[in-house]
């Protein structure tokens, strides 16, 4: 295989790995806007746990056993919404901030990569140069 239908080879690698990055970013992004919007409704909606306040008018044993498991459904529910659902936010941006680490990588690779084209154009004067570009872009990619 010549260096020229290396590099195109390579090239086209490049470029798909990026397209997939970029699609994983976008998925994660939706998914963490999607969180967030279910973690906006459930903070709203728990409130309607404690509904309807009973007051003085309930009283007693049973009473007390439901406003006793009524607190404890509304703990449950507010530490999923406010801890859990930022838990799951932290680790996708987390994996977002690690792929966009990785395109910036895959940038490069495509900086050296274009560099390596320039030298294709000019022929044989820069065989050696661009075999070295290969190689560099090879050990990234592979």
């Amino acid at each position: 295989m010549s260096l020229s239908n290396t590099l195109y080879s390579l090239q086209n690698m490049i470029s798909s790995q990026s397209n997939d990055i970029d699609e994983k970013i976008d998925r994660l992004r939706k998914a963490k806007n999607d969180i967030s919007h279910e973690q906006n409704l459930l903070l709203q909606e728990i409130k309607q746990i404690k509904q309807p306040d009973l007051g003085n008018e309930w009283t007693g044993k049973r009473a007390n056993a439901f406003d006793k498991e009524r607190e404890e459904a509304y703990n449950v529910m507010q530490k999923i919404g406010e801890t859990d659902y930022s838990d799951y936010q932290r680790l996708i941006e987390n994996k977002i901030n690690s792929l966009e680490i990785e395109q910036s990588f895959l940038n490069i690779t495509k900086a050296i990569a274009y560099e390596a084209g320039q030298l294709v154009e000019k022929g044989e004067d820069a065989v050696d140069e661009l075999a070295n570009k290969i190689n560099d872009i090879q050990r990234r990619v592979l």
